[in-house]
């Protein structure tokens, strides 16, 4: 259970090595997802982030969402490489990827009851991109998954993106200045959001908390959350979460974005049915993505996603934002 988590914080580690760069891309999209082997359609989405580390090559770490497909709800994190053919001047560019795709399937059965499955798949994309003489571009893609032992899929999505440049440091002194050598300094902030149990009826609840997150290397953080999970009868949690994190900052340091995978600490205060528990402490593995925008030198908002990977399936996610200060080191 702890090993996807290991594996794609090491993934990402690749995409922010501090190699000279052209300009990253982050991108959104959404179309429609055709399982090969369900035999029905549902909508689709992803969000990506690639790193172009060569002219005609780069890696990408997206989250894909294969929306409702019978007896299926799947979704996951997707690691590829790339190599890319520039056309028209630059204007244009086709990529093709392969690489390696996480899943988790909360899959249903004709008895009303499910189970949420974690597996591991090949991903083969297509790109088509426009880069207009802005920031933006406009985006397609294709992607397959084959998933042994699960079913396979292909998704048709249409988007825009954004590129993010390494502009130069801000002078000594000004506003959003960091600590030399780290993109993160010390920072703490509350957080509220929505709680979704990954279940039969994606039933809804509330997330909230409180991180302290500090720098320990240029593109490493570290993180101490207190989490609390409040969706009815379905799941009721509170814990603290420890992660590592891969961290990135953009646009003259304003716009960070990051990964981290750890692990969740918790009194499980609505443990299954079937087993005769009242509460029961537990561990499992955590993964969040986030992103954060500093409007001054000591505040910032932030936006995490965390996924709560459990050995019982009573996975969830847990969607937070909140405002908080941050200090030097």
């Amino acid at each position: 259970m702890r090993s996807p988590a290991l594996l794609a914080i090491l993934l990402l580690a690749a995409l922010l090595l501090p190699i000279p760069a052209l300009a990253n891309e982050l991108s959104a999209l959404a179309g429609a997802a055709e399982g090969l082997d369900t035999e029905d359609a549902s909508y689709a989405w992803q969000a990506a982030f690639r790193y172009n580390f060569l002219h005609n090559f780069a890696a990408s770490l997206s989250w894909i969402n294969e929306g409702h497909l019978k007896d299926h709800h799947r979704d996951g994190l997707a690691a590829q490489a790339w190599g890319r053919v520039p056309l028209l001047e630059n204007r244009v560019s086709i990529g093709i990827g392969g690489g390696i795709y996480h899943s988790f399937d909360t899959r249903f059965f004709p008895e009303g009851n499910f189970e949420n499955v974690h597996g591991w798949a090949p991903i083969y994309s297509l790109t088509a991109t426009y880069y207009t003489a802005r920031p933006w571009f406009a985006q397609v893609a294709f992607n397959h998954i084959r998933a042994p032992g699960d079913f396979n899929t292909n998704t048709y999505l249409a988007g825009v993106g954004y590129r993010l440049w390494k502009e130069a440091e801000p002078p000594s002194g000004s506003a959003r200045e960091i600590p030399p050598g780290n993109t993160t300094g010390y920072e703490v902030m509350p957080f509220l959001g929505q709680a979704v149990a990954n279940s039969s009826g994606s039933e809804l609840g509330i997330g909230s908390g409180i991180e302290f997150r500090m720098g320990i290397a240029e593109n490493l953080d570290w993180t101490l959350t207190w989490l609390n999970e409040d969706v009815g009868k379905e799941i009721r949690r509170t814990g603290v979460g420890t992660q590592i994190w891969i961290v990135d900052a953009f646009l003259a340091r304003r716009i960070a974005l990051g990964f981290g995978a750890g692990l969740y600490t918790f009194l499980d205060l609505e443990p299954p049915p079937d087993s005769g528990e009242t509460r029961r402490p537990d561990v499992e593995g955590l993964v969040t993505v986030t992103t954060s925008y500093r409007f001054s030198d000591h505040w910032f908002t932030r936006f995490n996603w965390n996924r709560v990977i459990t050995s019982h399936n009573r996975d969830s996610d847990i969607f937070l934002l909140g405002v908080g200060y941050r200090w030097e080191q």
